[in-house]
């Protein structure tokens, strides 16, 4: 069995499509890298855990 040059086709220009939408969506800001730092609303530290370790404990 090989592969029909029309399907290989397909393929590399699905991947090609994908990836220029993920770097359009990096450079207009729809989407991250990585997930930014949380930050508490009530004392302004970084969130490591689920909540606040110095507000959740009070």
């Amino acid at each position: 069995m090989t592969l029909d040059p029309h399907i290989a086709l397909l393929g590399m220009t699905t991947l090609v499509v994908g990836y220029l939408m993920a770097v359009a969506g990096i450079q207009k800001s729809a989407l991250e890298w990585r997930r930014r730092k949380r930050t508490c609303p009530s004392c302004g530290r970084h969130i490591e855990a689920r909540v606040c370790s110095s507000c959740g404990s009070a």
